[in-house]
């Protein structure tokens, strides 16, 4: 469950932003999940409606998390990252796009860029579980131009609201790429071992 200090950092963050806004959160390891589906909450009571992209767990375990959680996950699109990077079998399901074992670039852009339409409200946000956990897969050169295409999504001028946020391991938030990403951004949140 967020603080209500971290909870207040995101409810000011969403409402700063007219168009949008970039927001990094700073997790200690072992907050992970329980921050993740308290931002969902919090975003999805807002009204967003939005993409989780899933590095760290399947498809199947944070959907069942979220739903054990209270979260509609009818409101949220899926892409799994983690069961390819795992080699697990991938179950079929029409909220969820699976992506290859070769975790391409491309690939993963295409996914978002074809479902942000499929959500049906002008308050959209695209959630990343763990960049950190991204770049133990992918170089550096990737993970920037990942970061940069997800940044221009959210800064086009549209009639929709788009929120980008991504989670980063708070140990390696001085590592330079998380350092080259943090200076793009809007928002930084850090949340604190206790939370």
């Amino acid at each position: 469950m967020l603080k209500d200090e971290t909870t207040k950092s995101i409810e000011q963050a969403i409402q700063m932003d007219k168009h949008g806004a970039i927001i990094m959160i700073e997790l200690p390891i072992n907050a992970y999940f329980e921050v993740n589906s308290s931002t969902i909450k919090l975003l999805m009571n807002q009204g967003f409606q939005g993409i989780y992209i899933s590095f760290q767990r399947p498809f199947k375990n944070v959907s069942s998390f979220f739903e054990s959680e209270g979260i509609d996950v009818n409101n949220l699109l899926f892409i799994d990252a983690a069961s390819a990077l795992s080699g697990r079998q991938q179950n079929v399901d029409a909220r969820c796009v699976h992506i290859s074992q070769e975790l391409d670039i491309d690939e993963l852009v295409k996914a978002i860029y074809q479902s942000l339409p499929k959500l049906k409200t002008q308050k959209k946000f695209i959630f990343i579980d763990s960049l950190t956990t991204m770049a133990l897969y992918k170089p550096l050169s990737e993970i920037m131009r990942f970061s940069e295409f997800l940044m221009e999504t959210v800064r086009k001028e549209n009639e929709e609201k788009v929120l980008l946020v991504f989670n980063v391991a708070k140990d390696l938030v001085q590592k330079k790429f998380i350092r080259n990403v943090a200076f793009h951004v809007d928002h930084v949140i850090s949340v604190e071992e206790n939370e």
